[in-house]
């Protein structure tokens, strides 16, 4: 389980330890310990308070993956993807075995039954998945959640600020299709069926939509045959925390459909239609509204940004973590996605403000609020661009104050090498017992040569400025 997954409002060190004591590497070694338990008094005798010792621990044990399996379903997203994956049975047979073969009321000759045995074997074996698979099943949970966003959800959005989306279903967006007039459609988590069979009404090329939704990353125009769609990212900041939502536009006929990866809260909180596009058609007004919500978003993940770039130069330079870096990191990520999707976004502006996209028919007097859209995104990349700049220069600061601290520590470990040298070299020459030996000069005399050496090369050290 990730850091971000856990369904806690706490924060800091508490929460990235519980991520840890959570998180798939450690549940697998206390597997193999589980294991090791349960196969240590088959192997060997064991004193009764051992034994009562040993169960104590694998009752912990899975009393932890129990609490673990209690607190990833309550984060699940889809609460019945999450019951139907093989590994969250996997999951529910470690506990449910461990449980059937543990019971404290079990009497000595159900213990000693072959149903019990057989059920200590079955916890062996579930076990040893549980320990065996750990990066698989990390990848396998982890991808599904990546690709799992809920169930097929539809909605008719309106152009009117004080009404809510309304409800709908696929059979609602295929029917408007076959005759489109002045409505938006809006499809979120869109399944391969679905697409198919939106693809068949609409009468677009077989995997056009998977193509230009599913398989892109980067924000362009989705031309085909008659039509052409625009892809874009719509970020969305909400309680301290952003992400990004793809979103497919298409223009049918009088009307417009959307399609968008997963649930997009911004079409369902329907904000104002901005006053200077009030007088466009209805497809117009839309794509106004749809990338006024792009502009919001990217400025308050700009503000975002920009408070995270001052709690990151709060942090004291002598205390350049690891958890500094992965921070920076992060945040220098985000900003490079967000600016690679404004300059892109720059591109589009430019051919809805000049009138050059196939998306709609412009006409010189409806072109203004889309010029003004070009304005908005060139400032917001060049405001990314330098908080990106701010934030290398930070990890620029602690990386040279770390490699300054590392030069440092290196300097003063060859200031101990040449010294200890001295009396290395000469005790070798001499020998650690100089009674007996052809050498006239006695232990103090030898003591008094590497002394004074030592001083003249620390001396000589202290000159070059290497112990400051």
């Amino acid at each position: 389980m990730l850091r971000s997954e856990l369904p806690f409002a706490i924060e800091g060190w508490p929460r990235r330890t519980l991520a840890l004591l959570l998180g798939e590497p450690f549940l697998g070694f206390l597997a193999i310990v589980a294991v090791g338990l349960t196969l240590f008094p088959m192997l060997f005798p064991v004193p009764p308070a051992l034994d009562k010792g040993i169960g104590l621990a694998q009752w912990g044990i899975i009393g932890w993956f129990a609490v673990e399996f209690a607190v990833a379903f309550v984060a699940a997203e889809d609460k019945r993807r999450f019951l139907t994956s093989p590994w969250r049975w996997l999951d529910l047979a470690t506990i449910v075995i461990a449980l059937m073969s543990l019971l404290p009321s079990a009497s000595a000759a159900l213990r000693s039954s072959p149903i019990l045995r057989l059920a200590r074997i079955g916890r062996l074996v579930s076990l040893g998945l549980r320990a065996s698979g750990v990066s698989a099943r990390r990848r396998a949970l982890h991808g599904a959640d990546a690709h799992a966003h809920g169930p097929t959800q539809v909605m008719l959005v309106g152009d009117d600020p004080e009404l809510a989306p309304e409800p709908a279903r696929l059979s609602d967006v295929l029917g408007w299709l076959r005759a489109p007039d002045e409505q938006w459609f809006h499809v979120s988590s869109p399944g391969a069926s679905e697409l198919e069979q939106i693809e068949t009404a609409a009468k677009l090329p077989r995997g056009y939509l998977h193509t230009h939704l599913q398989a892109t990353s980067y924000p362009h125009w989705a031309e085909t045959g008659g039509t052409t769609g625009l892809f874009l990212w719509v970020p969305e900041v909400e309680e301290g925390r952003s992400d990004r939502y793809a979103m497919l536009l298409l223009p049918i006929g009088a009307g417009l459909l959307s399609l968008s990866r997963r649930k997009l809260h911004a079409v369902e909180r329907h904000g104002p239609v901005p006053g200077a596009a009030d007088g466009l058609p209805f497809v117009l007004r839309m794509l106004a509204v749809v990338l006024g919500r792009v502009i919001r978003g990217n400025e308050r993940l700009a503000g975002r940004c920009e408070e995270r770039l001052r709690e990151l130069e709060e942090v004291p330079i002598d205390e350049s973590r690891p958890e500094f870096f992965e921070r920076t990191f992060r945040l220098k990520k985000e900003l490079s996605s967000a600016q690679a999707d404004l300059w892109r976004l720059k591109g589009i502006a430019a051919d809805l403000g000049n009138g050059r996209s196939n998306f709609v028919k412009l006409t010189p007097q409806a072109r203004d609020p889309f010029q003004r859209f070009k304005s908005e995104v060139d400032y917001l990349y060049d405001t990314m661009a330098n908080i990106r700049e701010e934030v290398l220069s930070v990890i620029d600061l602690h990386l040279n104050v770390v490699s300054f601290e590392m030069n440092r520590v290196m300097r003063v470990l060859a200031v101990i090498s040449a010294l200890g040298l001295i009396p290395a070299v000469v005790g070798g020459l001499l020998g650690m017992n100089l009674i007996d030996n052809p050498w006239p000069v006695t232990l103090p005399q030898i003591a008094f040569a590497v002394l004074f050496a030592m001083v003249l090369g620390l001396y000589f050290f202290v000159v070059k400025g290497w112990l400051r």
